[in-house]
């Protein structure tokens, strides 16, 4: 038995904060957690030891701002992979057999390109760097959270995929919108993870249990068991040091909603400790999902979702190598705003790289839904792989990164 057919009966726990808990035991404001799994592996190991101690199935490693990006902030990329392979280590040692290790991995802080200058082959460089790390670390699990732009989870997404075996996890963060920063939609976040590979899908932080719960149900009617980890209420200053709002039995009481919405792993995340844990397993208890469960297909881009059925008026775009940018540009901006339900781009070429720049140079204008066609198979598959969606094809490839046939 794995984590994954665990899963399918019974509802695991997850584990608490660890930022907040390494906070309070010396934790020097601005210095880097992960920096602990060197100068203080005991403290660390005391840590994850009251989780399990608490009950947790799962235990989160002290890795989640440890990739090369954030470590060479406080001069410690030459570090990457010591860092998170002793943090790996750690929590395994631990765990001892009685609890799964999940590798807690977050983004870049970086913005995607148009907007900022992470590439999406940077991205999944760092994160492929950190993976095979926790994985030589021991970790049983990747879980990728906290992400606020389906962009860079996707990135990441694949990066564990194709370097490692291990189950993945993928967990999003929302705005009181109910949307990323970025602006996807719960479900369409659901939808595009689980199509490009994810073993699991979720949430974290994003406020309390009681605000989390709406971003919870429109997940849930995709079908799949979700992962959530909601902040112990809403964070506040007082004396100098933050506070939250919840108390370890209230935030139990509002987690009893969620037991029958297909999650199956659950726990904690800023502010919470073992005791909030302790009172999350008081209440678990499995029970079958009644909710509606949509089975159709959709096409989804980082801002909307649209079923494959209601695809009629589709505008097109007929891509080839001698157009230059500014049309390019011209003529997917009069089809991002008529009346179309979809835009089809249609690319009857031969440079490699021509669909994938434009999908990177005109994101912003990419808010409907996209088709990809043409005659160039190895071209439409490379820009599948960094499309930040769901889009439809014309015809089956080797490798579609979830598309749909249309």
């Amino acid at each position: 038995m794995g984590f994954l057919d665990d899963i399918k009966n019974r509802i695991l726990i997850f584990d608490g904060s660890k930022g907040f808990m390494l906070q309070q035991a010396g934790l020097p404001a601005g210095e880097s957690p992960e920096t602990f799994n060197l100068s203080y592996p005991e403290i660390v190991y005391k840590l994850h030891k009251a989780y399990i101690d608490a009950g947790c199935d799962v235990i989160q490693t002290n890795t989640f701002t440890g990739n090369r990006v954030l470590l060479e902030k406080h001069g410690l990329g030459e570090s990457v992979y010591e860092i998170n392979r002793s943090g790996a280590a750690i929590a395994k040692r631990a765990a001892n057999g009685n609890a799964y290790v999940a590798a807690s991995i977050g983004p870049t802080g970086l913005l995607f390109e148009p907007f900022g200058k992470l590439t999406f082959e940077m991205a999944y460089d760092v994160f492929k760097e950190q993976i095979q790390a926790v994985a030589d670390g021991g970790a049983d699990i990747v879980n990728f959270e906290t992400f606020t732009d389906i962009a860079e989870m996707k990135a990441a997404l694949l990066a564990a995929k194709e370097n490692t075996s291990l189950p993945v996890i993928c967990s999003m963060a929302f705005e009181k919108n109910h949307r990323t920063l970025m602006g996807t939609e719960p479900e369409a976040c659901a939808r595009i993870l689980k199509a490009a590979g994810a073993d699991m899908v979720g949430a974290n932080c994003s406020f309390g249990p009681a605000h989390m719960i709406e971003i919870i149900k429109a997940m849930a009617v995709t079908g799949e068991f979700l992962s959530v980890k909601p902040n112990a209420g809403l964070p506040r200053i007082e004396n100098g040091e933050t506070v939250y709002d919840q108390c370890p039995v209230d935030f139990a009481e509002d987690i009893t909603d969620y037991f029958q919405l297909n999650v199956r792993l659950i726990g904690g995340c800023c502010g919470t400790t073992p005791a909030f844990i302790s009172e999350i397993i008081k209440k678990s208890e499995l029970k079958k999902y009644e909710g509606k469960v949509d089975n159709r297909e959709y096409l989804c881009s980082s801002r909307e979702s649209v079923l494959v059925e209601k695809i009629i008026n589709i505008g097109k775009l007929l891509l080839t190598d001698d157009m230059d940018k500014e049309e390019i540009t011209e003529n997917l901006y009069e089809l991002a705003y008529d009346d179309s339900d979809a835009i089809e781009i249609e690319y009857m070429g031969t440079d490699m790289g021509t669909i994938e720049n434009i999908l990177l140079e005109n994101i912003n204008l990419l808010k409907k839904t996209i088709i990809i066609s043409g005659n160039n198979e190895l071209a439409i598959t490379k820009a599948l792989r960094i499309y930040p969606g769901l889009a439809g094809i014309r015809k089956k490839l080797s490798k579609n990164y979830g598309a749909i046939v249309i």
